[in-house]
């Protein structure tokens, strides 16, 4: 099977197994089945960054940071559903103190002074770039219409995606970042803007999932789709500083879970303060 028919393949199987726990999470009136896979995601997400950043000759701490990461995951999913809602804070005091003390108490112990910077802001550094920005999803989900809201979000930035990859393999003539992924092109990148705009326009043409005014959506899909693109570099800037060419191999054709998720990384803070500032919600 070619790359492009199992890229398709796996993509379908990826969207109709997340819609299918988000219908159940409707049905039953909960986020468990969301939270856990975006837990899940955050995660694996983490491993493959640190795994990334051991090529580099960074020396992480793997189970400590992902540990953190997973507790501050979890911790900001358990307080948004009490008073202060989506507005709960993802790095509490507390926690942030036990982070800071914890990591020093490990390379003081286990490894002295050496790398000792290097170390510790890798490993923090990761739980920002992972399970802190992944977070916005449950931020996201707690909106009024919040299912409405997560799902506009990531089929504007996976369709954007998408269609950048398709029409830019095409017609891709002018490279958008050499240095950094050089099969994106600028032609691709404008695809990719159009594609999202197209599916957030017709996304809110649908009454039963209207989130945003047409108007409105056309914004939004041209802000987040742009921003989607930019988590996407992001990543390759990460991997091509380890010179890798994923940050996995859990999916076929696709790579990791970080490949999966890297423009959603940076569209969903987009979605949420896009929604926020311009009072949409």
């Amino acid at each position: 099977m070619s790359t492009l028919k199992t890229r398709v393949t796996l993509g379908v199987i990826l969207f109709a197994v997340f819609f299918g726990v988000m219908s159940l999470d409707v049905m039953f009136s909960t986020d468990i089945g969301f939270g856990c896979i975006a837990m899940v995601a955050a995660g694996m997400g983490l491993y493959e960054f640190y795994t990334i950043a051991g090529k580099c000759g960074f020396r992480p701490f793997r189970v400590a940071g992902i540990g953190i990461g997973i507790w501050l995951f979890v911790s900001y999913w358990v307080s948004i559903h009490g008073d202060a809602g989506a507005e709960s804070q993802f790095f509490r005091k507390d926690i942030v103190l036990v982070l800071i003390f914890l990591l020093l108490l490990l390379q003081a112990v286990t490894r002295g002074a050496k790398d000792a910077i290097k170390n510790i802001s890798v490993t923090v550094f990761g739980i920002f770039y992972v399970p802190f920005l992944l977070g916005f999803a449950i931020a996201l989900r707690h909106f009024p219409n919040g299912t409405c809201v997560v799902i506009m979000a990531l089929l504007v930035s996976k369709f954007g995606d998408i269609g950048g990859y398709l029409l830019g393999r095409k017609y891709g003539k002018h490279k958008l970042a050499r240095s950094i992924s050089p099969n994106k092109t600028v032609e691709g990148a404008c695809f990719s803007v159009i594609s999202s705009i197209l599916v957030a326009v017709i996304f809110n043409s649908i009454p039963q999932t209207r989130v945003i005014s047409l108007p409105w959506s056309v914004l939004f899909g041209a802000v987040v789709g742009s921003f989607a693109i930019l988590g996407d570099l992001a990543e390759s800037l990460i991997k091509r500083d380890a010179n890798v060419k994923d940050s996995g191999n859990l999916v076929p054709s696709f790579g990791g879970v970080l490949d999966i998720i890297d423009c959603l990384l940076v569209s969903l803070p987009v979605t949420y303060y896009f929604l926020l500032f311009f009072k949409l919600i």
